[in-house]
């Protein structure tokens, strides 16, 4: 293994639950912006081509992650509604593909990224400062 492929492994296997949630989605939103790249360089060359199939497919293959690891006990409502936006964006991600869609790859990218900022809140307060600032006046 390279040095970044063990610092990558590092961090996962030492990263609270959340934080992998965050993790997934910084990867996701990475992928879609390598997808917008490749169709905005041209898709007459077939390595851009290839790399837009790819990247998409792997920021489908993370919300199919995402959808799978949601639990729908303990959430009820919350989990219900990102188990609904995880299918809408998935079907956007097959028709952006389909049309070569920049645009609609912006839009999903930027519900990725609100999304994510919402699991960093809940980070925030379940491993952050209010967590220690609990446990001391426990």
């Amino acid at each position: 293994m390279n040095p970044a492929e063990v610092y990558l492994q590092n961090m996962v296997e030492n990263a609270n639950p959340l934080r992998l949630v965050v993790m997934l989605y910084e990867k996701a939103i990475a992928c879609l912006e390598d997808a917008i790249e490749a169709v905005e360089s041209g898709l007459d060359d077939l390595e851009n081509v290839k790399t837009k199939a790819e990247c998409l497919t792997r920021a489908m293959d993370i919300l199919i992650v995402l959808q799978a690891s949601l639990e729908h006990e303990k959430g009820q409502e919350i989990a219900k509604n990102l188990d609904e936006i995880y299918d809408a964006l998935i079907n956007e991600i097959v028709r952006a593909n389909m049309k070569n869609d920049t645009e609609l790859m912006r839009e999903i990218k930027k519900i990725l990224e609100e999304l994510k900022e919402a699991w960093e809140e809940a980070e925030k307060k379940v491993y952050g400062k209010e967590e220690a600032v609990a446990r001391a006046d426990e």
